[in-house]
């Protein structure tokens, strides 16, 4: 399996955009629908069938809330919990947030880890939790607010299924920036990242499943990047 570190991954995103015109809205649009599949074959397995979703600042969040829409209509229980704010919410995330609130989505806007135990979220009872919250482009620790989160996911027993990459993991060197969410499963967009095979990459990676989002495959040869 080739894999490839994070500049030959936003170059084979900007050339996608640029030399193939293809809309980052498709490729985040295809994104979320291949992590719905993904979560749909793990719900099947589970006796509960809600869905946390657990969103970031970034276009990680935008896939999450693709898959959010997709698990909606076909009538699975989903909770979306926001981290960082709408505010901090732009581009193509932006406009799939303001199609998942036209949909009457539950969305919540967390401040700290008490209220989220406030929503009477049982983490611990979900049939799946969907890792939304960073993606490829993190580079430095995860503190204060958000590692607590992490550390709740990893620690409440229920399946975790992280998009991309598991929060909290460096896709180049496989280092964790201060904590990272435990994955059971990591569907990652494209191709596959250099870190899931070194250092902390394999056990917070889990299962790994590469899925198609409609690059062109000359772009998955790094010698076109």
């Amino acid at each position: 399996m080739i894999r490839f570190d994070v500049k030959q991954l936003k170059s084979m995103d900007r050339k996608a955009q640029n030399e193939y015109a293809i809309p980052s809205l498709i490729l985040m649009e295809n994104a979320g629908l291949r992590a719905y599949d993904v979560a749909a074959g793990m719900l099947k397995q589970r006796k509960s069938k809600s869905v946390f979703i657990f969103c970031g600042p970034g276009n990680n969040a935008g896939d999450g809330f693709v898959a959010a829409r997709h698990l909606i209509n076909n009538n699975i229980k989903v909770r979306v919990f926001l981290l960082n704010g709408v505010k901090n919410i732009k581009g193509d995330a932006s406009l799939n947030y303001r199609i998942l609130n036209k949909l009457g989505a539950q969305i919540v806007t967390l401040p700290n880890v008490t209220y989220l135990r406030k929503t009477g979220a049982s983490l611990s009872k979900a049939g799946l939790i969907i890792d939304a919250i960073f993606g490829i482009g993190l580079n430095k620790k995860i503190e204060g607010f958000i590692a607590e989160v992490i550390l709740e996911i990893n620690a409440s027993g229920a399946p975790v299924l992280s998009l991309d990459v598991p929060s909290g993991l460096c896709a180049n060197t496989g280092k964790v920036f201060g904590c990272c969410v435990e994955a059971n499963t990591t569907v990652t967009f494209g191709a596959s990242k250099k870190g899931f095979c070194k250092g902390a990459g394999p056990k917070n990676v889990g299962k790994l499943t590469v899925v198609d989002i409609s690059l062109p495959k000359d772009l998955l040869n790094p010698k076109n990047l």
